[in-house]
């Protein structure tokens, strides 16, 4: 019995009207509905890295123009690969390390080690940034760690790429670059590679003059205007500062500060459920801690219920 093909475009016209039909699913990432550019080089980029294509569009994510992954992906891909013998992440002070383990063709297991420190996040401009840098210091230094060695240790498997989380830290890069006349390669063939996809894109772009805002994530805030995060850590991290707020406001009764609280999440379940597992879980969780520290203590204050400013 012959297997079902899904997906197997023999130039870049059918490789684009593929992406253009995935594009208009509510199944797949925000960052991907309504923008057939960037669903084509994920898909493409999935290909090279070994990832199909639906997988891909969960896992890659074109930042200022090229192509990422998150983390834990990048981890994912990194375990799978046959030589790879164990990594083992920690922090030692201010020094975030990752050692990453894979065998030799001679048996001999090669150890790459990589750290970031907050010294060089601090010289490198990311800690005045605030949001996740600010939120989750520790976090942000590991997954830098992790990136520089996972790189290192297996370029083989990962092809160039770099995580999410160290994209969306580099500046966009200037715009208005001159057009030029790109051969459109054919997918699958020899020599196609994600440049050649991301040239012949950028050219497509750029005669249409199709410039797509960044998907932003929305978090409510109830009794005032909404605010918009385009980054998750940035967005985790200022609905961790009011979930605080609420959990310190004394003069609110604490039957009152669990209520509030228990709005706020309700009022931004959809965008909860949208982050990474380790926040999702993380913030849920925090908000239990603070219901559980709220109902043992004494109660007092009056009605004022305001929120801090951004």
């Amino acid at each position: 019995m012959s297997k079902l093909t899904i997906l197997e475009p023999r130039n870049l016209t059918e490789a684009m009207q593929f992406a253009e039909h995935i594009c208009k699913s509510g199944m797949v990432p925000k960052d991907y509905q309504g923008k057939p550019h960037n669903t084509l080089v994920a898909m493409q980029w999935g290909y090279e890295l070994g990832l199909a294509p639906m997988q891909a569009l969960q896992n890659i994510s074109v930042i200022n123009g090229k192509p990422s992954i998150w983390g834990d992906a990048m981890m994912a891909l990194v375990k799978a690969h046959p030589d790879y013998r164990g990594c083992h992440e920690y922090i030692d002070g201010e020094v975030a390390v990752c050692e990453v383990k894979r065998a030799l063709p001679d048996g001999d297991i090669e150890v790459t080690k990589r750290t970031f420190s907050i010294k060089e996040a601090q010289t490198a401009g990311l800690t005045g940034k605030g949001g996740a840098w600010k939120a989750y210091p520790n976090r942000m230094l590991a997954l830098r760690a992790r990136g520089f060695a996972l790189r290192d240790a297996f370029p083989d498997a990962l092809k160039g790429i770099i995580t999410t989380e160290e994209a969306k830290d580099y500046p966009d890069p200037e715009k208005n670059q001159p057009i030029k006349t790109v051969q459109a390669p054919l997918v699958g063939s020899e020599g196609d590679t994600v440049e050649n996809i991301l040239e012949a894109v950028s050219e497509a772009q750029s005669a249409s003059n199709d410039i797509e805002p960044p998907t932003m994530l929305t978090l409510a805030i109830p009794g005032r205007e909404s605010e918009q995060y385009q980054m998750q850590e940035e967005w985790a991290a200022r609905y961790a500062e009011l979930m605080l707020a609420m959990r310190q406001a004394e003069k609110l009764p604490h039957a009152t500060r669990r209520t509030k609280l228990k709005e706020l999440e309700q009022v931004n379940i959809d965008a909860l459920n949208s982050l990474d597992l380790e926040l999702n879980t993380e913030l849920k969780q925090k908000r239990l801690d603070y219901n559980k520290q709220l109902s043992v203590e004494e109660k007092g204050g009056n009605d004022d219920q305001s929120w801090p400013n951004s």
